[in-house]
């Protein structure tokens, strides 16, 4: 059958091409009918970076068109989202109950002649979660919530902690109400003022927001504040947020595609004080059918989230917003109509 799939390519250039999938799903796949796919950062990074046509697309909620053989536990009509990867459950790091540092599946959509942005596409059945009760582009969500919650399991954020949150992004967003639901007696946001639509939101899910344009290192006033900080943020900031911590705080941190490179900070500090620095990286990605369950409940704001929605036909004008649109842009969805 025929797909209608979104390519890009460095810089910023997007293509919509007929793409052909085999007439069945590979045995243990499934084919999806895509009904909203959501634009990552990472996105936004590959449409910068990619030096050839690669397809994208990963944070994908649809109905199951079709399945392959082998695959009982899925059928036609049923609505899922996707895990963006999968553990194997038989290797020894599995079976010793750590799914979570598991690096020997070798199932992955990424690759494959058409991913999330685009009316159909195959995927293995493995990275599916069944959902019911919300809308597509809600659940659409649950990936990067999914990323949003190892970042607080990761953190081990307690009850009574105060936690500030840095750059908010629709991860580090979710990471604050998450961090609200597990007890944080006090929650702040620090962004820049131009990011008004999810500073806004920052404060509606109880943080208070910390406003600040000049450079991070000269924001004294939040001197050992913190139990916890939530990085979302470059890397290169850091050294910046870390005087921040209380004794024997934690910063937790996750930028894929910010600025890589390499940061360097004071050791004794670190040592005397016994801050940690912990990396949270939700691959294999985990949790979905816990985050579905919470923006049920609407635990976490998935409504909230979403500022703009586009059809497939405006890709181009929809990743434009999510880069540009400071002021308005929290999570843009894309769907195929």
């Amino acid at each position: 059958m025929k797909t209608c799939a979104a390519y890009l390519k460095s810089p910023w250039r997007f293509d919509l091409r007929e793409v052909v999938l085999p007439d069945v799903p590979l045995p243990g796949w499934i084919r999806l009918k895509v009904e909203a796919c959501g634009i990552c950062g990472t996105d936004l990074t590959a449409a910068a970076e990619a030096r050839e046509w690669r397809p994208f697309g990963h944070e994908v909620a649809g109905v199951i068109e079709a399945v392959g053989s082998g695959v009982c536990e899925l059928t036609a009509g049923e609505r899922v989202t996707l895990q963006s990867s999968a553990f194997c459950g038989s290797c020894s790091v599995c079976r010793n109950g750590r799914p979570d540092l598991c690096r020997s599946s070798k199932d992955s959509f990424w690759g494959q002649s058409a991913m999330g942005f685009s009316t159909y596409f195959d995927a293995p059945a493995s990275h599916a979660v069944k959902y019911a009760g919300l809308q597509a582009d809600v659940a659409a969500l649950a990936e990067p919530l999914g990323v949003a919650f190892d970042m607080v399991l990761t953190a081990g954020i307690q009850p009574g902690a105060h936690v500030c949150v840095v750059g908010p992004g629709p991860i580090a967003l979710g990471a604050l109400a998450l961090a609200r639901q597990r007890g944080a007696a006090r929650l702040v946001c620090v962004g820049h003022s131009h990011s008004k639509a999810r500073l806004a939101l920052a404060g509606r899910l109880g943080a208070e927001v910390y406003e600040w344009d000049a450079p991070l290192k000269d924001c004294n006033t939040l001197n050992e504040t913190f139990d916890h900080i939530l990085m979302t943020a470059p890397a290169a900031e850091i050294p910046a947020v870390m005087p921040w911590l209380r004794y024997g705080g934690i910063l937790t941190y996750i930028g894929i595609g910010t600025d890589g490179g390499e940061i360097t900070f004071d050791a004794n500090d670190f040592h005397f004080r016994k801050l940690q620095l912990r990396a949270s990286f939700a691959a294999p990605a985990l949790y979905l059918p816990a985050v579905l369950e919470m923006l049920h409940a609407e635990i976490l704001p998935g409504k909230a989230l979403i500022s703009h929605r586009y059809p497939l036909s405006q890709l181009a004008e929809a990743m434009h917003t999510a880069k540009n649109n400071k002021a308005d842009a929290i999570k843009v969805i894309v769907t195929p109509n």
